[in-house]
């Protein structure tokens, strides 16, 4: 059986995924933050993917989905250096959804992976959120046009913005406190973080469907898990939603 390497770059992490068998069999985060330079990339996918003894493995793609332009080029060469010509994932590969944004190459890679994924899986209409360094909301309608989105500040860049700019604040654990009434600075500052994102994220998906109707609302991204089973409007918690985004497109079996 052959595999895949899907590659996310983020503004804070890198995800790699190593698809075998039908399933993820592999999943890898670094720092997209750390100043590397194309050499020791290199070094870093080498070293990561040999713990999947990838060098007695069929590749059939590597597929990079990409926010961060610098580091596209240095994953790319870093793909190339191992031994692969990898895919980097752009508008162009997502041509069953038609792209009602101006100009429609500004949506983000990761996003067009994210709705490619839901889409496939879900149908549509189908609402996207992503919560990451940034939380973004995607819409697409019924007929497959891709409606635009929402982006917002993501739940550990306000609680970071929170510690930098208020000098009494301090940074807190990202856990949901007990009550919504915080009864100490702790919970005070975790209650407005997280409630308050939450509450953000589903008064947004009520107003979406007062103009486009309702929806499947599918959640991912590195804080998903924390929202599970306390969103009133988020049906659906897919954490590698992006990674089989990337999959999909590069292998073609569906765009």
């Amino acid at each position: 059986m052959s595999a895949l390497v899907a590659i996310d770059i983020g503004n804070t992490r890198i995800t790699v995924g190593w698809w075998e068998n039908g399933a993820w069999q592999h999943e890898w985060h670094l720092s997209s933050k750390a100043r590397r330079t194309d050499d020791e990339w290199m070094i870093l996918l080498d070293a990561t993917l040999r713990r999947a003894d990838y060098r007695n493995k069929k590749i059939e793609h590597v597929a990079i989905s990409s926010v961060v332009p610098a580091l596209t080029k240095s994953l790319e060469k870093a793909s190339q250096e191992v031994g692969f010509s990898p895919v980097v994932i752009d508008v162009n590969h997502l041509k069953s959804i038609h792209i009602a944004y101006d100009p429609p190459a500004a949506v983000g890679p990761d996003r067009l992976c994210g709705v490619a994924a839901a889409v496939h899986k879900y149908g549509t209409p189908i609402i996207v959120v992503d919560l990451g360094t940034a939380t973004v909301i995607d819409v697409v309608d019924k007929e497959r046009v891709y409606r635009g989105g929402i982006i917002a500040p993501g739940v550990a860049t306000a609680s970071e913005s929170l510690n930098q700019n208020a000098a009494l604040l301090p940074k807190v654990e990202l856990e949901f406190p007990a009550k919504i009434v915080g009864e100490n600075t702790i919970h005070a500052i975790q209650s407005g973080i997280l409630f308050g994102s939450l509450a953000m994220i589903d008064g947004l998906i009520e107003r979406i469907y007062q103009e486009t109707g309702p929806a499947t609302v599918v959640a991912t991204g590195g804080f998903a898990a924390l929202l599970e089973g306390r969103s009133t409007t988020i049906s659906h918690v897919e954490p590698r939603l992006v990674l089989d985004g990337v999959r999909l497109l590069a292998q073609g079996e569906w765009s």
